[in-house]
């Protein structure tokens, strides 16, 4: 187990289930940590399942015992102290923990939102085959769709995530935990979810300062040369960022060069002749891939709230595309700062054939001031936070 760090003047402690790393909340929590908020957690992945046979449950506790035990110690000094508790991602601190931690912390908890495990035990909220976020369990905290349509969990393949929704709507509504979330649509998620007022507080990481707060940014981009590819996809092969409906856009644009920066995905059939794909992240050739295409687009399905990916788009691409979703954070950008593109695969594939014609990126001033906008407002994320729980 980590030491513990110091004391802090905070009148808050986070408790994350995922440690600092690469992934976009390993990012965030890398960022909080190097920001000198104290964490009372391990400092690693809390792996405890909720699913696990009598043997298993006993290893658990032989194996892990000692780390707990030490965490609850340190929140029962948190609580005794009269400062709060703030939550990071339930599913991998587990879900039956999540809730005692919220039960013994008696109304001083708090759950920064990272996605739609509130009332979608996908969390991710896109089902195969659809091209607009799933709403049939907001406010359904029975959650009923997603048993007549065998979701699911994830990131965690556990059940208890269909009980954690219902009994958190309980705590919340009994005010003994409250939520702050990434942006506005987000909010008008968990308000409908839990009622009352869900503060916005932004998102930042050191990641999104490396990558838009650079100098050279500009320079970068204008000296750029043109890529082989009218369009590039940011984002992973999953279903609710869009890819499989990219690909469905691409069938419809034969004309048009499309960019994945991952392998082929083995279930594919008739990959369009229209589509690479090279394994890239955004140092290794994405960037430039970005900055010289014509057309980037990240066409979320889900209910998604800030997207890095979406934002260096912004910065670097010369024109931006998502798609039509009045969920998500990207409904909350002007279409004089991104492409909104229609849900219909074929529809689409119009838009981007006439985006792509037009040659003319979205270098307005409209543009620059959002740009400038978000950064200034994200920035100030962990001032944010504290605002709120102070």
């Amino acid at each position: 187990m980590s030491d513990s760090a110091p004391i802090s003047s905070e009148s808050f402690a986070i408790v994350s289930g995922i440690p600092a790393g690469n992934s976009g909340t390993g990012q965030l929590v890398a960022y909080l940590r190097s920001s000198g908020l104290r964490f009372i957690d391990p400092g690693r992945r809390l792996d405890r399942s909720d699913d696990r046979s009598v043997f298993q449950e006993l290893a658990f506790w032989l194996r892990e015992g000692p780390r707990w035990f030490v965490f609850f110690c340190r929140l029962w000094l948190v609580r005794n102290s009269g400062r709060k508790v703030l939550l990071l991602h339930p599913q991998d601190i587990g879900f039956a923990a999540t809730l005692r931690i919220i039960k013994f912390m008696r109304g001083d908890c708090w759950i920064y939102l990272l996605d739609s495990s509130f009332f979608c035990i996908r969390s991710y909220n896109a089902m195969p085959g659809e091209t607009s976020a799933c709403l049939r369990c907001l406010s359904d905290v029975n959650q009923h769709a997603a048993k007549v349509f065998g979701c699911a969990p994830f990131p965690r393949q556990t059940f208890a995530a269909l009980t954690f929704v219902r009994k958190l709507h309980g705590l919340a509504r009994s005010g003994k935990v409250r939520f702050l979330a990434q942006n506005k649509r987000q909010a008008s998620l968990a308000e409908q979810q839990f009622g009352g007022t869900v503060p916005v507080v932004g998102l930042w990481t050191a990641e999104l300062e490396r990558s838009l707060i650079d100098k050279t940014a500009d320079a970068n981009r204008s000296s750029s040369a043109e890529t082989a590819w009218n369009i590039v996809f940011h984002g992973n092969d999953i279903l609710a960022k869009g890819s499989r409906w990219a690909f469905s856009v691409a069938r419809n644009a034969p004309g048009l060069k499309f960019l994945f920066p991952f392998k082929c995905p083995p279930d594919i059939k008739d990959v369009p002749e229209n589509c690479d794909f090279v394994e890239m992240n955004w140092t290794s050739g994405l960037k430039e891939a970005i900055s010289g295409c014509q057309v980037a687009l990240s066409p979320s399905i889900w209910s998604a709230p800030i997207e890095g990916a979406l934002v260096k788009n912004i910065k670097y691409a010369p024109v931006t595309a998502v798609l039509e979703n009045a969920t998500s954070f990207s409904d909350e950008i002007p279409a004089d700062v991104v492409l909104h593109l229609a849900n219909s695969p074929e529809a689409a594939a119009r838009q981007l054939i006439e985006a792509v014609a037009s040659t003319k990126a979205k270098e307005t001033k409209q543009k620059a001031d959002w740009f400038d906008l978000f950064v200034g407002e994200n920035r100030k994320f962990i001032e944010n936070v504290k605002a709120e729980m102070n």
